[in-house]
Protein backbone atom coordinates (compact mmCIF):
# COMPACT_ATOMS: atom_id res chain seq x y z
CA UNK A 1 0.00 0.00 0.00
CA UNK A 2 1.26 3.15 -1.33
CA UNK A 3 0.32 6.37 0.58
CA UNK A 4 0.95 10.01 -1.62
CA UNK A 5 -0.34 13.04 0.50
CA UNK A 6 -1.31 15.84 -1.53
CA UNK A 7 -2.41 19.09 0.10
CA UNK A 8 -2.79 17.43 3.09
CA UNK A 9 -4.90 14.33 2.13
CA UNK A 10 -3.54 11.17 2.67
CA UNK A 11 -4.37 9.56 -1.05
CA UNK A 12 -3.97 5.42 -0.83
CA UNK A 13 -2.09 3.56 -4.27
CA UNK A 14 -3.92 -0.11 -3.67
CA UNK A 15 -2.14 -3.24 -5.95
CA UNK A 16 -4.35 -5.56 -7.22
CA UNK A 17 -4.29 -7.60 -3.97
CA UNK A 18 -4.24 -4.98 -1.32
CA UNK A 19 -7.86 -4.54 -1.91
CA UNK A 20 -8.70 -7.26 -0.29
CA UNK A 21 -7.40 -6.31 2.77
CA UNK A 22 -9.39 -3.41 2.86
CA UNK A 23 -12.51 -5.08 3.61
CA UNK A 24 -11.28 -5.75 7.27
CA UNK A 25 -10.94 -2.54 8.08
CA UNK A 26 -13.08 0.04 10.16
CA UNK A 27 -13.16 3.54 9.12
CA UNK A 28 -14.54 6.37 7.04
CA UNK A 29 -13.74 5.22 3.05
CA UNK A 30 -13.63 7.94 0.48
CA UNK A 31 -13.60 8.09 -3.20
CA UNK A 32 -13.36 11.18 -4.27
CA UNK A 33 -14.04 11.68 -8.54
CA UNK A 34 -12.66 14.79 -10.80
CA UNK A 35 -15.40 16.75 -10.26
CA UNK A 36 -15.34 17.00 -6.89
CA UNK A 37 -11.67 17.18 -6.64
CA UNK A 38 -11.88 20.35 -8.59
CA UNK A 39 -13.50 22.36 -5.68
CA UNK A 40 -10.77 21.56 -3.14
CA UNK A 41 -9.18 25.29 -2.79
CA UNK A 42 -12.44 26.65 -2.57
CA UNK A 43 -14.21 24.21 -0.38
CA UNK A 44 -13.01 24.30 3.20
CA UNK A 45 -15.08 22.38 4.16
CA UNK A 46 -14.79 18.73 1.69
CA UNK A 47 -11.12 19.56 2.17
CA UNK A 48 -11.03 19.12 5.87
CA UNK A 49 -13.66 15.97 5.39
CA UNK A 50 -10.74 14.34 3.04
CA UNK A 51 -8.24 15.62 5.40
CA UNK A 52 -9.81 13.73 8.38
CA UNK A 53 -11.35 10.23 6.04
CA UNK A 54 -9.31 7.39 6.98
CA UNK A 55 -9.20 6.80 4.04
CA UNK A 56 -8.78 8.30 0.81
CA UNK A 57 -8.64 6.02 -2.59
CA UNK A 58 -7.61 7.61 -6.15
CA UNK A 59 -10.90 7.37 -8.01
CA UNK A 60 -9.91 10.13 -10.00
CA UNK A 61 -8.48 8.39 -13.61
CA UNK A 62 -7.63 12.43 -14.80
CA UNK A 63 -5.52 12.93 -11.04
CA UNK A 64 -4.29 9.42 -11.27
CA UNK A 65 -2.67 10.64 -15.22
CA UNK A 66 -1.95 14.01 -14.07
CA UNK A 67 0.24 12.65 -11.48
CA UNK A 68 1.93 9.96 -13.67
CA UNK A 69 2.70 13.03 -16.16
CA UNK A 70 3.45 15.95 -14.44
CA UNK A 71 4.74 14.81 -10.86
CA UNK A 72 6.27 11.59 -12.22
CA UNK A 73 4.06 9.86 -9.67
CA UNK A 74 2.76 6.16 -10.61
CA UNK A 75 -0.65 5.23 -8.71
CA UNK A 76 -3.07 2.78 -9.19
CA UNK A 77 -6.72 4.18 -9.58
CA UNK A 78 -9.01 2.02 -7.35
CA UNK A 79 -12.87 3.10 -8.27
CA UNK A 80 -15.67 3.82 -5.81
CA UNK A 81 -18.15 1.37 -8.34
CA UNK A 82 -15.20 -0.99 -8.19
CA UNK A 83 -15.27 -1.02 -4.14
CA UNK A 84 -18.60 -1.97 -4.05
CA UNK A 85 -18.74 -4.17 -6.57
CA UNK A 86 -15.96 -6.77 -4.76
CA UNK A 87 -17.44 -5.59 -1.73
CA UNK A 88 -21.16 -7.07 -2.44
CA UNK A 89 -19.22 -9.87 -4.23
CA UNK A 90 -17.17 -10.40 -0.48
CA UNK A 91 -20.76 -10.80 1.64
CA UNK A 92 -22.60 -13.01 -1.28
CA UNK A 93 -19.25 -15.37 -0.78
CA UNK A 94 -19.25 -15.54 3.34
CA UNK A 95 -22.80 -16.18 2.68
CA UNK A 96 -22.07 -19.26 0.85
CA UNK A 97 -19.69 -20.49 3.02
CA UNK A 98 -22.11 -19.69 6.00
CA UNK A 99 -25.09 -21.70 4.69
Amino acid sequence: MKIVSIENIKFLSLNNNEYLDIFNKNGLFVFPAAPALINLFSDKEYKKSLENADYVFFDSGFLCLYLSIFKLIKVNKFSGLLFLKRLFLSFKNKKKKFS
